[in-house]
């Protein structure tokens, strides 16, 4: 039906999460867009697939087998119904500094009497470090849910959220079961 619609929704505003990342306001706006238009792929897909025999076991055996889109259509509800999603933010700042140490060394060797018999002193290093090159800082926002217990960070969630969803939009078009 409209499934394909709302993946290129979906995908648009999955691209303005990352666009906006930086700014969490933008980013939690996009993200609650995202997660509007991901869901009614699921929707779509679920009163297309019900008209058509086995096409709703084909729904519900996608959906109660992949933790990712279980996760995505209750924390949608949520975001709609509840309260707002709001992930953590968690700031990472590095700071690199540059510093030029120059360094000699000197080697006296005497005899038994004290006398110096040879000298050596090494010259100085050349500092080639340009002034432009002495510190810089980077910085990067990323978000985290609370309550999802794998590794993957909310924008990397969504992109696999997003690649199972196109998967069962193509597999539910091949089947015959949804129109895409």
């Amino acid at each position: 039906m409209y499934e394909n619609n709302k993946l290129k929704e979906a995908k648009y505003f999955f691209s303005r999460m990352i666009e906006s990342k930086e700014r969490i306001d933008g980013f939690i706006h996009n993200l609650s867009a995202f997660l509007s238009a991901s869901r009614s792929i699921l929707q779509y897909a679920l009163k297309e697939a019900k008209a058509t025999q086995g096409g709703e076991k084909w729904y519900s055996d996608n959906v109660s087998n992949s933790p990712i889109l279980k996760f995505f259509r209750d924390k949608r509800d949520l975001n709609i119904h509840e309260e707002p999603v709001r992930p953590h933010a968690i700031h990472k700042v590095m700071i690199t500094e540059t510093i030029h140490l120059s360094d000699s060394i000197s080697i006296v060797i005497k005899d038994r009497d004290g006398n110096v018999k040879e000298e050596y002193t090494s010259p100085e290093e050349l500092n080639l470090i340009s002034e432009d090159q002495k510190s810089s800082v980077v910085s990067e926002t990323e978000y985290r849910f609370d309550n999802w217990s794998g590794n993957e960070d909310v924008i990397i969630l969504c992109k696999l959220y997003l690649e199972q969803l196109e998967n069962l939009v193509k597999d539910g078009v091949k089947k015959g079961l949804i129109s895409g």
